[in-house]
């Protein structure tokens, strides 16, 4: 089984030879606690694997991707800051639930793994994924392999410093690429220009409420040509290619995977203005080689690439 344990929503899938056979998606409800989302992971997955018509003794190993850092020997989730889990020993406790054996996996990693096995960078060895949402997201493989560091954390690309003195990120620091080019830093920008009254589409269907400005809201006011918006999408874009082109200058790598919600609902343009950026800023030896693809797999990423991971890791 595959898990994709995310803010918002968690999804189960029982997959077989790397094809997912059922799923089950629920709300996380974070604001209820860690153990009523404990409780809702437990439940998605029992649905799944009745949805697939199987037992549990059936399914061989549960990957649950989370977010944030994690101690995967000691299957400890560390801090998950938008789910709050704190030093939560999930492996223990769902394995006990459920009597299944449990690995946990960095969620972005599985979405990363998803995409090298069956979706946009299928066929290459060396890759990076930026998944730019909420926050942003990265995932690194080297010559076919996770690289996941030395404590296993690796992978955190959009706490790059590319800005010194810039915009408060959610980590502490200023100037990271997560506090400039993620969907939070557009709808910071966006909510004081709709409330200046620079941005009156925008205003008119999400008002100042934050909380409203969902990539489709950006996505409908680029297509309806709001001045404003644009402008801050285009730079939204440049910061991303900068950060794109720091991967580049580190990693070498041959493909770099854009996906999440708001690539997924700004599309070609706003890739291919990212790339242009990133070319602007990497190395000429380098970048010239470097494939720019957009993810293909979606909701299925992280769960497909949950199942893959334990697949090519089952001894």
């Amino acid at each position: 089984m595959g898990v994709d344990l995310g803010g918002t929503k968690m999804i189960g899938a029982v997959v077989k030879d790397g094809e997912v056979v059922s799923r089950c998606k629920n709300p996380t409800d974070p604001g209820e606690g860690p153990d009523a989302v404990f409780d809702r992971i437990t439940a998605t997955i029992e649905k799944a694997i009745a949805k697939a018509d199987v037992l549990k003794e059936d399914i061989s190993c549960i990957c649950l991707a989370v977010p944030g850092p994690l101690d995967r020997d000691m299957g400890i989730m560390a801090y998950t800051p938008n789910l709050g889990f704190v030093n939560f020993p999930m492996k223990a406790k769902l394995e006990n639930a459920l009597g299944i054996p449990v690995f946990l996996e960095n969620d972005v990693n599985a979405g990363t793994y998803g995409e090298y096995k069956c979706g946009a960078a299928k066929g290459f060895r060396h890759i990076i994924a930026l998944f730019p949402g909420t926050g942003i997201g990265g995932g690194i493989i080297l010559d076919g392999r996770l690289y996941r560091g030395a404590s296993g954390n690796a992978g955190e690309l959009g706490h790059m410093i590319i800005q010194t003195g810039g915009a408060l990120c959610g980590c502490g620091q200023y100037g990271c690429l997560e506090a400039l080019a993620s969907r939070t830093a557009l709808s910071k920008d966006a909510v004081a220009a709709a409330s200046a009254g620079k941005a009156p589409s925008v205003f008119e269907r999400s008002g100042s409420d934050f909380s409203q400005y969902k990539s489709r809201v950006f996505a409908d006011a680029y297509e309806a040509d709001e001045g404003v918006i644009r402008r801050m999408i285009h730079k939204n874009a440049y910061y991303l290619g900068i950060g794109m082109a720091n991967c580049v200058n580190i990693f070498n790598p041959e493909v770099i995977v854009l996906g999440g919600g708001l690539v997924e609902k700004l599309g070609e343009e706003y890739i291919r203005r990212a790339e242009k950026s990133m070319r602007k800023h990497a190395l000429d030896t380098l970048v010239k080689d470097v494939t720019v693809v957009e993810a293909e797999l979606g909701d299925d990423a992280v769960i497909r690439g949950a199942a893959y991971i334990l697949l090519d890791n089952m001894e």
